[in-house]
């Protein structure tokens, strides 16, 4: 069991220590990258040495974000010496992916999942907070920290990509409240959101291939789409691709399934009523109430049945 820290707390023991590594999770979204950027520019500035370690590409959309470049990928049975491990955003310590056998100093979690597992040593944990980026400005203002406009980029980039520009059910009058006050110190939100809009050509091309793969269960009630091993690329972006049965007419619940290996399956979920995070919880994965994912060591086929007997469940208990 964690030790809960409040945002004064989780500072001083950031301030205690001099060496510091940084682990984003794995599947990195701009919520993840945009926390741990802008945590990594206050602790430089502070005097601290500061390392970034991702288990998994980059997504080429992300590449506008200042800091980007000094993320490292963490190598099998390399060992990392530090004086505190900091996990963002990651609600699970598989999340943390090849960092995790990686590290072995004390691990501070910056967490806003209300599915946290409690896995860490100590644990800053906000599950009222849109995204892990309002968490990371809330504990700068608490501590007097000087924010500047690429820090406050990095968290308004968190803070838009896990609310949807403002437009989720998790948005709430603190979430603007603090976009508000990043776009005071300089953030410049049409040029974030051109950014993040940008499709590679790689990833469209993979969409074409996907969509035929769009089918309806529960009398429409589930929306599925699926990229099988053969499609499977790590370095094309799947991110936007759920998107699309989320907003069809009458779906409750939306699925991407992508195999990344012959017995593993990642799902990505979506709804509008549904409790998907107790659906990933059930599956070893987490998230949010309308927002959750995890990884089933199955191949695609058997993953999506059990997954949909598991979702048809929980809609026939609404």
């Amino acid at each position: 069991m964690s030790k809960a820290l409040d945002l004064k707390e989780t500072w001083q023991l950031l301030m205690s220590v001099q060496d510091l590594v940084l682990v984003s999770h794995v599947g990195p979204d701009g919520d993840t990258l945009g926390s741990t950027l802008g945590l990594a520019r206050a602790l430089r500035q502070a005097g601290k040495k500061v390392r970034l370690l991702v288990d998994d590409i980059l997504p080429a959309v992300y590449q506008f974000l200042p800091g980007l470049d000094a993320y490292e990928q963490p190598k099998q049975g390399e060992k990392i010496h530090c004086d505190l491990t900091v996990v963002v955003d990651a609600s699970s310590k598989d999340r943390m992916g090849e960092a995790e056998e990686c590290l072995s100093a004390p691990i501070l979690n910056i967490d806003h999942h209300v599915s946290n597992t409690r896995y860490a040593d100590y644990l800053l944990l906000d599950d009222q907070a849109a995204a892990t980026g309002e968490i990371m400005y809330l504990m700068l203002e608490e501590n007097g920290v000087p924010v500047d406009q690429e820090l406050a980029t990095d968290l308004y980039t968190a803070i838009v990509t896990d609310c949807g520009y403002f437009k989720y059910a998790n948005t709430t009058p603190r979430c603007m409240r603090v976009g508000a006050d990043l776009l005071a110190l300089g953030v410049k939100p049409n040029e974030i959101s051109d950014q993040l809009e940008l499709k590679a050509r790689n990833s469209v091309e993979l969409l074409a291939k996907v969509l035929p793969s769009l089918s309806f269960y529960a009398g429409g009630k589930i929306a599925t789409l699926e990229v099988p091993l053969a499609l499977y690329d790590k370095t094309v972006s799947t991110e936007s691709f759920i998107y699309h049965p989320r907003y069809i007419a009458g779906v409750d619940v939306a699925v991407l399934f992508k195999q990344v290996e012959p017995r593993s399956t990642r799902v990505s979920m979506r709804s509008k009523q549904v409790d998907v995070s107790k659906v990933a919880v059930a599956f070893n994965g987490g998230g949010h109430p309308k927002a959750a994912g995890c990884t089933i060591g199955l191949p695609l086929e058997e993953a999506k049945k059990a997954l949909l007997e598991a979702l048809e469940k929980a809609l026939e208990e609404l």
